[in-house]
């Protein structure tokens, strides 16, 4: 009868032995005395930049304002007449520009630009987005990374505003 203590020598023997065999060695692998010949490497010359596959998460502070530079008013709410709408981010816990997506969209249209999160100790002007008078409503806004073998790009940032029409 096969116990546990007779089967752990069995089961490593099984799992060793194959790991302790050699491929045999073949005529063209000798010199005509009966050494082993060297192994013929060839090498390619080439260049290769290395790089951080490692991201590490940044953390977004975002203003939405009229206003393109100086003094911002943060808003959730713009006037239809507003031309159009600034987002001022700040991106803290980065080590260099990224590429991003902002992604504008009303009523599900969405209009996509290209764009970069750079590290920075202040706000800074990262998008801007035309506002059409007519397209009143709910608006979102949102800020996507790099899209990863082929899947869906990250959400990073996202808020939703309003343009409305106002009374008079």
């Amino acid at each position: 009868m096969l116990t546990l203590p007779r089967l752990v020598p069995l089961a490593l023997v099984a799992i060793l032995v194959p790991a302790c065999v050699d491929a045999p060695i073949t005529p063209d692998q000798l010199e005509a005395d009966g050494q082993l010949r060297a192994p013929a490497l060839e090498q390619s010359a080439f260049s290769a930049q290395e790089r951080d596959t490692t991201l590490r998460a940044a953390h977004i502070s975002a203003v939405l304002a009229a206003q393109a530079e100086g003094p911002l008013a943060d808003a959730n709410r713009f006037p239809a007449d507003v031309g159009q709408v600034n987002l001022h981010l700040r991106a803290d816990g980065i080590d260099g520009p990224r590429p991003v997506v902002f992604r504008w969209t009303h009523r599900g249209h969405a209009a996509l630009v290209d764009g970069v999160l750079s590290p920075g100790e202040t706000l800074a002007l990262a998008n801007s987005f035309p506002i059409d008078p007519e397209r009143i409503g709910p608006w979102r806004v949102e800020i996507l990374g790099a899209p990863t073998s082929g899947a869906e790009p990250a959400v990073l940032f996202e808020r939703e505003f309003e343009v409305f029409v106002p009374s008079h």
